[in-house]
């Protein structure tokens, strides 16, 4: 089987993570690949770049759109043309025509994996919790939310997409049930939709002695160790660094907690300030999951989100979670089962959550710990994901 898959990016970040995860494991039984991308991160000969024109960049943001793209060509690739299956991922990030679709739902069979809900609103990757809907389409917070426009042409962007999905054949991938209610009610409700949910190799990502990855990493033995990712920081609203930033304020005269941060928040921080040691960004996932074995709680403040890898990741290497109660995240975190979920953007409940894991027994704390390692290994594994995926590209052929 011949797959041609197109997205923002061949292997960086959560989408592009599930799409060559996808990629390896398919690859390994003589499925064959073609990656076709706006950014291009591996040095692999079948990943090509979807070149991008400035100036045609800067007039999509004067005229808020994505149909200026010239990505039809690659109806004329040979590497499409004998591919089986077109899957699609992340089609937003100015860099594809999304009339294309129509084009090639004609010709091929068509999968699209939506990991945000920028298919389902006017142009934004996602809203947030409450929000209503309008012509089939959930309303974006303000303009400023990504992808931003310059001004509000909601309008026409609704117009268009619904032009597209009726004259489109599409067969939708969601990650949660959280999404496929949201699709479901969507301008996407006549295409199929099928819930697979993301897998993560629990190999890879698996318990390890917390005392001997302390030593490792260089973290102190004798702290509690509260780790949170903050990609983006302060400038990423769906990451809610200020709830974060609320907590710790919080708990910045306890000598006994050391909050670690991994990811870019601030390229220029200096790496120790008060309680919080900052990392930078962590790119290599076995170092990561040495973090998620070496800490004592993951705190993870999002406020708008699908079915993060990180939960998973986590509860993989049997880390407790306290977490905000928003998108998928309670389809694999159990409330006082695997760590606390809190009160949408509710502090209090955050900080309340920290605590209660702090003072858990210890035999407590080992029990989530284990059931939560053990739910990961048989409910949201690498090749559980691969085999619905295959599954689907068969039936979808025949």
């Amino acid at each position: 089987m011949q797959i041609t898959v197109i997205g923002s990016t061949d292997k960086k970040g959560g989408a592009a993570t599930i799409s060559w995860s996808l990629k390896k494991e398919l690859e390994k039984i003589g499925h064959l690949f073609f990656f076709f991308v706006s950014d291009k991160t591996t040095q692999d000969k079948n990943v090509f770049v979807i070149k991008r024109n400035p100036f045609i960049k800067l007039i999509s943001k004067i005229f808020p759109t994505e149909n200026l793209y010239r990505s039809n060509w690659i109806l004329n690739t040979k590497e499409y043309r004998g591919s089986d299956i077109v899957h699609c991922h992340n089609l937003h990030g100015s860099f594809f025509d999304i009339t294309s679709l129509e084009k090639i739902s004609k010709e091929k069979p068509v999968v699209w994996t939506l990991h945000d809900e920028w298919a389902i609103t006017p142009h934004c990757g996602f809203t947030f919790e409450g929000t209503e809907m309008k012509n089939g389409f959930y309303v974006c917070p303000n303009k400023d939310i990504y992808p931003k426009i310059s001004w509000h042409n909601e309008a026409f962007l609704m117009r268009q997409k619904r032009a597209v999905y009726q004259r489109s054949k599409l067969h939708i991938v969601v990650p949660c049930q959280w999404l496929k209610s949201r699709v479901e009610k969507s301008a996407l409700r006549n295409h199929p939709i099928s819930l697979i949910y993301y897998g993560i190799d629990h190999h890879l990502f698996s318990k390890k002695d917390k005392r001997g990855c302390r030593n490792e990493l260089g973290l102190p033995a004798d702290k509690k160790i509260i780790f949170f990712v903050a990609d983006g920081g302060k400038s990423n609203p769906f990451k809610g660094w200020s709830y974060a930033e609320e907590v710790i304020k919080k708990l910045e005269n306890r000598s006994d907690i050391l909050f670690v941060c991994g990811g870019n928040s601030n390229p220029t921080q200096e790496n120790k300030q008060g309680n919080i040691l900052y990392l930078g960004e962590i790119k290599d996932p076995v170092l990561m999951s040495k973090y998620y074995s070496a800490s004592d709680i993951l705190l993870y403040s999002s406020v708008a989100d699908n079915f993060p890898l990180i939960i998973l990741e986590a509860m993989s290497c049997g880390l407790p979670i306290v977490s905000f109660d928003t998108g998928g995240i309670k389809e694999a975190l159990a409330h006082k089962k695997n760590g606390y979920l809190a009160k949408y953007k509710d502090t209090k409940d955050l900080l309340f959550g920290i605590k209660y894991l702090l003072e858990l027994e210890p035999s407590l704390l080992e029990k989530m710990s284990t059931d939560s390692s053990t739910k990961i290994a048989e409910n949201f594994n690498l090749e559980k994901m691969v085999r619905a995926h295959e599954n689907l590209y068969n039936k979808l052929i025949q």
